[in-house]
Formats: C-alpha cells, sequence, structure tokens
C-alpha cells in the first residue's frame, strides 16, 4: 500500500513538472499549478531537468564523430561514434560525453578521450589520429509535413577536422 502510494506521488510529481504549454487547457492549468507541492520532492530528487522526452523543442543537431588513422599519407576511418554503433545501454552517456566534449575548451578532454581509445583498442604508440565531427540540423518547420516530405529530405552534413594526435602511454 506504502510503496503504491509513493508510486502515484511519483507519478503525479513528474507528470506535473514536465507540463509545457498549458495556456487555454484548463485542465492542464490545474495540474501546472499543483507544482507547488511536488516542488520540494522534485529539486530534492533531481528530478527537475526534464529530460525534453516529449517536448515541443527537441534537440535537432545530429552528430557523429570519426576517428582516423594515418595510414602511409592517407586518413582511413577506424571507428565511428553515432546512435548505429553504440549499444542501446551505452547510447545516452556516450553520445552526451560527444556533445558536451564539443566546446573548444574541452580540447584536452578529446584529446584525453582519443589517448584513451588508443589505449583500449591496443593501437601502438606512435601511431598518427585525428578526430573528425559530423553534424547536421533537422529542420524546423512552422507547419507540419507529410511523411513524403520527409522520406525525401536529405542531411545536409557538414565536417571538421577537430585535431590531430600520436597514440601514446597514458
Amino acid at each position: 500500500m506504502l510503496i503504491g502510494a509513493f508510486c502515484l506521488w511519483h507519478m503525479a510529481a513528474i507528470f506535473s513538472y514536465s507540463i509545457y504549454h498549458v495556456e487555454e487547457v484548463p485542465v492542464l492549468q490545474w495540474i501546472s499549478d499543483q507544482r507547488t507541492h511536488f516542488r520540494p520532492y522534485i529539486l530534492a530528487t533531481s528530478q527537475w531537468q526534464r529530460w525534453n522526452l516529449f517536448s515541443p523543442d527537441p534537440l535537432r543537431r545530429v552528430i557523429e564523430v570519426d576517428i582516423e588513422r594515418n595510414v602511409q599519407g592517407k586518413w582511413v576511418r577506424i571507428h565511428t561514434i553515432n546512435e548505429h554503433n553504440v549499444g542501446w545501454w551505452q547510447r545516452a552517456p556516450e553520445l552526451k560525453t560527444m556533445r558536451r566534449m564539443e566546446d573548444d575548451n574541452k580540447l584536452p578532454l578529446r584529446e584525453r578521450y582519443v589517448l584513451d581509445f588508443c589505449r583500449t583498442q591496443q593501437i601502438p604508440d606512435g601511431t598518427e589520429l585525428r578526430m573528425v565531427k559530423r553534424w547536421h540540423v533537422i529542420p524546423r518547420h512552422e507547419e507540419t509535413h507529410d511523411a513524403k516530405w520527409w522520406n525525401e529530405w536529405e542531411p545536409n552534413w557538414k565536417e571538421k577536422i577537430d585535431f590531430d594526435i600520436t597514440c601514446k602511454s597514458v
């Protein structure tokens, strides 16, 4: 009974905190007004972050990161990090880490990431690697497009060579 009551409390708290754009919908406005009762619980358990799972304004930028190896003067892709080759249980932390490392002031962290890649993949010291970032932005439209439009849409990929580094023992 107590566990069931707690589950209902938790669901009500999360639901009330995840509602957006409640104007002109009286029921949603009333639920949104109940946030004051749930606020201490929400803040204490760090549920306030609104993960935007069903957000009207979700992330629109898609990124991929390649690690390339210099083989006789030519760059050869040896690893790609994207949603297709990262296990489902690792997607959120791995891809979130990649997005957070994009800032220019995080270059030492990106270099460390590649050096760890050298170590875990047993790439010999002295091997030259580089990180290449690719991205595109999913377009935002004022009005909804039909499935045909989305099926024909092609992303406009952009690419940037981030840095070169030589594998060494860390």
